[in-house]
């Protein structure tokens, strides 16, 4: 079956999305609220969802392995958060109070306890938000403007974050060179921006140390794209040489945090960086993050202390805070974490398995809760690695899934949730398997 085949088994089923995504363009750029919801010929409009399950417009039902790109990890809808957020509503009678409120402190408390018990921080509105405010809390301790971050590393939607975050084949032969991740990007930003190599600690540390009286901070997306672990060493390697030059190290746990282990990489691999920043699943499905670390580099933050910036309206807002702590008592009860790690090894290894009964050339990597596949000989240790898949392989193969009601956004990983009970999985796999035989 080739590609424009399964567009058109796809097309005849979601006439409704198709009718939509028509309308949609009238008034959205390309249809959509965010690029990242596009895919082509149209993406699929939905309608309702519950624990596992999606519905498009159609009436189609899909298995979501999306979760709104992995902040829902107790699946659409859990009891638990649904009714945290209805008492929220009813207990407080708004959506914010702009003013503190006894949730913010707690739930504050709680959060430091799993990553920096003798730190402090602060809420944000997204992930997004958390970043930029960890690297200015971070330009504001060292007084200097440059950062350094991975090639491939996406830390939200920001010049400087978006720096050689999907650089081309021919870009990365030029070395590791600032390159811009999108039209308009200030040629400032690029000067002002080291592109380190991810999993090379000898041209990690050298870039560093080259730069090490300029840098501000490091950021680095702990677990690259959420499924390319750090060799053995690298993360220790990477803190020792920040910490020799007072370089404050940035973890971005923004999907790590509750997806690799409950307390993210630095738990799963024994590496504190000075800042963490936080978002999605702390929000239990609401915008929501956070940046958490060092008392001395906080206390920047101070309002009676310094001119450090920092605001945002809805931060800290009470169904937020109470979504937050419904999802993470969730995940603390006896044996939640562990069960969701093993349904995602079942399903990795399943994919694995039929992959191999099918002599294909493809590699299932998977860290926490989380795979993708890529169609290659050999697992990857960064982005440059990802870029040798055969990307029309998987795109038919995503296409595939999509009509068989397997939901995954194309190219990107699989995230799990609890609510993917052994149904799901069964289906899954199935869809999976008739699905092989077309991409020969």
């Amino acid at each position: 079956m080739t590609r424009s085949d399964v567009d058109t088994d796809s097309a005849a089923k979601t006439k409704a999305s198709r009718a939509y995504a028509d309308r949609a363009r009238r008034s959205l750029p390309g249809g959509v609220t965010a690029g990242v919801k596009y895919f082509d010929p149209y993406p699929i409009a939905m309608k309702k969802a519950k624990g596992c399950r999606l519905w498009d417009l159609d009436g189609n039902e899909y298995i979501d392995y999306c979760l709104s790109f992995g902040p829902l990890i107790l699946g659409h809808g859990h009891p638990r958060v649904m009714k945290a957020i209805r008492d929220s509503l009813e207990s407080a009678g708004t959506t914010m109070f702009g003013t503190p409120h006894e949730l913010e402190a707690t739930y504050a408390e709680r959060l430091l306890r799993i990553f920096r018990p003798e730190g402090k921080m602060r809420f944000a509105m997204s992930g997004t938000e958390a970043t930029v405010h960890a690297v200015r809390l971070a330009r504001a301790y060292r007084k200097r403007p440059m950062i350094a971050k991975f090639e491939g590393h996406y830390h939200g939607g920001v010049d400087e974050f978006l720096v050689s975050h999907t650089p081309s084949k021919e870009e990365v032969r030029r070395g590791f060179v600032p390159v811009p991740g999108s039209r308009g990007t200030p040629d400032s930003v690029l000067k002002n921006t080291v592109v380190l190599p991810f999993n090379d600690l000898d041209e990690t540390e050298a870039r560093i140390r080259a730069h090490a009286d300029r840098l501000a901070c490091v950021i680095v997306e702990p677990v690259e794209r959420s499924y390319i672990a750090p060799d053995p060493d690298f993360l220790n390697g990477l803190r020792e040489v920040t910490a020799d030059h007072d370089i404050p190290l940035i973890f971005d746990e923004v999907m790590s945090g509750f997806r690799l282990a409950f307390g993210g990489a630095q738990h799963a691999y024994r590496v504190t960086p000075d800042l963490t920043c936080l978002g999605k699943i702390i929000g239990g499905g609401l915008p929501c993050g956070a940046f958490l670390g060092r008392s001395d580099i906080l206390d920047l933050a101070d309002p009676a202390s310094g001119d450090f910036f920092h605001s945002s309206t809805f931060a800290g807002y009470p169904m937020a805070m109470a979504a937050g702590m419904a999802t993470l008592d969730e995940l603390e009860k006896p044996g939640v974490f562990d069960a969701l790690l093993k349904t995602t090894r079942t399903l990795a290894s399943g994919f694995e398995k039929l992959l191999e009964d099918q002599h294909m050339p493809a590699v299932v990597p998977a860290v926490g809760t989380v795979f993708s596949i890529l169609f290659t000989n050999r697992l990857p240790r960064n982005y440059r690695d990802t870029l040798e898949a055969n990307e029309a392989r998987r795109s038919v193969l995503d296409t595939s899934l999509l009509g068989r009601g397997v939901f995954v956004k194309p190219g990107k990983p699989f995230y799990l949730s609890t609510a993917h009970d052994d149904l799901a999985i069964r289906q899954t796999l199935e869809a999976f398997e008739e699905s092989l035989p077309g991409l020969a």
